[in-house]
């Protein structure tokens, strides 16, 4: 049955050199290999299937930002992004909704340069083997957030020894890996420091010059055919001293994260099989800020925050020809401390001719301390030979608050084949998502932590093969938020320095909100050079405030995207588009601000061209590529200055300064492989 899921075919990756077979996967039960669940999507995926977007060689074709291989979750139906974030906001959740697992351990804010948006993720795109996406309806295993999974696995080199050197304008790069025990174990190490400082000096940059450096390395061994063994670390460290363009707003940051887990897994029988996941986490930040507005603010920030986490998670399967359960346990033991401090005045006149002054000062420095603890079980079975259906629940209990809150999350799914080439798939589920150790809003004057918020997601969905390699997915689902938490937004500038010092940052607590939507995605994969993909979404999300809805600040109706491949020789190409309905702004009408998000800017769209050529060399292949974002230096609206003028007369005049998303952002690069 798991043969039928597949489709098309992909330029295979070919192997450096013959080498011994790897470590034993654990033995994949029958079940598996059908896919239950709705709306899920791989990239870099090894063998295609119907929910493949883009084979591995595709993705490392794929123009991204950064080289961030996180970019490339942008590119799915229902994702709503700026072009900039490090992840985006998938079906009308927050960014903050979607969990990053890594080999099988939570990350916690695994990004790069959090002061700007976190444009680049920790994952080095050259470790990744590929992504999972989960858009929606995951099963059970999942727990914590209430949008999104991304599951990313790391590169196990078919080859005894594997090297690779590479520079482009956004980072420098090494990677080794060898195989030893007579092919019982390999090890593997990666590194890679950014070049954005260098470039701001010759570019003669005013606006700072951030730098990151991460590093990545794993050991493996098969200790025998039925167990197997991993050491894994993941650690990354940021440097930024930045300032805006009109030199008003001025920041300082140091990040560090470091991650550090061993897996152990055995198979008992051919059966039954589990595995174990000890963890530590370790994330800290210092950060520090300033606004000087002459004759209208003036304040400073200082914020220090560390916060660790000890896991243990155990997971296990049993399986039988027609039933696949699943079930586990995970313990953790969290602490963090927070020391933060911001004051800020604002001048009496400003924002308005007749404003008073203000002065807003917070003070806090809590220490909370506890224990997360979730447990889940879940059963597939074949209930025809055309039927699977999955059934699952999971409880969660977080006592780090001040009262414990525990959650209950059942969840079903259902995939039935209508026919040889024709899927039909739907999901139901309950989804929680508390606030993570790590997410007090002490910068908004909170020190304790709110109930955990809910949201109840209901997919159903169409998969269809057609012929030349084409591929037709169409998913309709419906989010229903419920008891969310107060969040905090800038009506005009999501890209300040200091959000907190503003006179526009205020408090949205909704009482329910709900995010529906219809995806279509039309892939073709064959043997042609020329491949590609098209999708379209409508959706919408809104907040529902006092008995009124109005949408979130990242809703946008309508959105197109799609992509050309072309493959020849040493030769690929690819030309990516996207656009969407523009996002909502809060008009200002004289000294009066109108209901907030009532408004929108112009749609957005950008276009997006990489080009590389393969050599071969005596030793090994080299890889030049050039690519460019935003190719058209479409000017994309993302903020509005407003400046108000008061004439001898008593009139008022308001000037509008619209700034933008990305410009035009070139790189250049080569990659070594030998």
């Amino acid at each position: 049955r798991g043969g039928k899921n597949r489709w098309g075919a992909a330029r295979p990756r070919p192997a450096l050199a013959p080498a011994p077979a790897a470590p034993a996967e654990a033995p994949s039960p029958p079940l598996e290999r059908i896919i239950v669940a709705a709306s899920r999507y791989s990239l870099a995926a090894d063998v295609p299937d119907i929910h493949t977007l883009l084979t591995q060689d595709e993705i490392e074709g794929l123009p991204r930002l950064a080289d961030d291989s996180l970019k490339a979750v942008h590119r799915l139906p229902g994702a709503a992004s700026n072009g900039l974030s490090g992840l985006a906001n998938i079906r009308g959740g927050e960014d903050n909704e979607s969990l990053v697992v890594f080999d099988g351990l939570p990350l916690y804010e695994p990004f790069h340069l959090r002061l700007l948006l976190s444009p680049a993720s920790v994952l080095d795109p050259r470790v990744l083997a590929g992504l999972d996406v989960h858009a929606g309806g995951y099963t059970a295993e999942f727990g914590d957030r209430m949008s999104a999974v991304i599951e990313a696995r790391s590169l196990r080199p078919e080859a005894d020894r594997y090297y690779e050197l590479g520079l482009n304008l956004f980072h420098a790069q090494a990677l080794a890996s060898q195989r030893f025990g007579d092919g019982k174990g390999q090890w593997l190490a990666a590194v890679r420091r950014s070049n954005l400082d260098e470039v701001a000096d010759i570019a003669r940059s005013d606006l700072g010059e951030p730098s990151y450096l991460d590093g990545f390395a794993r050991l493996d061994y098969a200790f025998s055919a039925n167990t197997r063994g991993s050491l894994l670390a993941l650690l990354a460290s940021d440097h930024l001293e930045v300032r805006n363009s009109d030199e008003t707003e001025f920041a300082d940051a140091d990040y560090r994260n470091s991650y550090v887990w061993a897996t152990l897994e055995h198979d008992f029988s051919p059966r039954l099989g589990g595995r174990a996941i000890l963890s530590y986490t370790d994330v800290a930040s210092e950060r520090t800020g300033e606004v000087d507005e002459p004759g209208r603010r003036s304040g400073s920030v200082d914020d220090e925050r560390h916060y660790d986490v000890l896991g243990l998670k155990l997971d296990g399967h049993y399986a039988t020809d027609r039933w696949l359960h699943r079930f586990g346990i995970e313990y953790r033991s969290l602490a963090a401390d927070y020391d933060y401090s911001s004051a800020v005045h604002f001048e009496p006149g400003f924002p308005f001719p007749d404003s008073t002054a203000v002065d807003v000062v917070h003070a806090l420095a809590p220490q909370p301390s506890g224990e997360h603890v979730a447990v889940y079980a879940t059963s597939r079975v074949l209930v025809t030979d055309r039927l699977a259906a999955e059934i699952g629940l999971r409880w969660d209990e977080q006592g780090y608050g001040a009262d414990a809150d525990d959650q209950l999350g059942p969840r079903v799914n259902l995939a039935y084949e209508l026919g040889a080439t024709t899927r039909l798939r739907a999901s139901w589920g309950r989804y929680q998502q508390f606030q993570g150790i790590n997410e007090l809003q002490v910068e908004d004057g909170i020190d304790g932590y709110f109930l955990a918020q809910k949201a109840d997601h209901s997919i159903l969905g169409l998969e269809q093969d057609l012929p030349a390699g084409y591929a037709l997915r169409i998913e309709g689902y419906r989010k229903d938020y419920r008891q969310l938490k107060p969040r905090y937004e800038s009506l005009f500038d999501p890209l300040s320095l200091v959000p907190e010092l503003r006179w526009d940052r205020v408090r949205i607590a909704p009482e329910s909100s709900l995010a529906e939507g219809l995806e279509l995605l039309l892939t073709r994969r064959s043997s042609n050079p020329w491949n590609g993909w098209f999708n379209y979404s409508w959706s919408r999300v809104r907040d529902r405030i006092e008995g009124r809805d109005g949408p979130r600040s990242w809703d946008q109706t309508h959105s197109v995207g799609g992509g050309l491949t072309w493959t020849d020789g040493g030769w690929q190409a690819t030309l990516a588009g996207s656009g969407h309905t523009s996002r909502p702004t809060t008009p200002v009408h004289g000294l009066e601000i109108g209901t907030r998000n009532s408004a929108r800017y112009k749609d957005y769209a950008s276009v997006d061209l990489r080009v590389s050529r393969d050599f071969t060399l005596a030793r090994g292949e080299l890889t030049v590529f050039g690519e460019v974002t935003n190719a058209l230096d479409r000017r994309n609206p993302c903020c509005t200055d407003y400046t108000y003028e008061l004439a001898d007369g008593g009139e008022v005049t308001l000037e509008r300064d619209y700034r933008h998303w990305l410009p035009l952002v070139p790189s250049l690069g080569v990659l070594w492989k030998f």
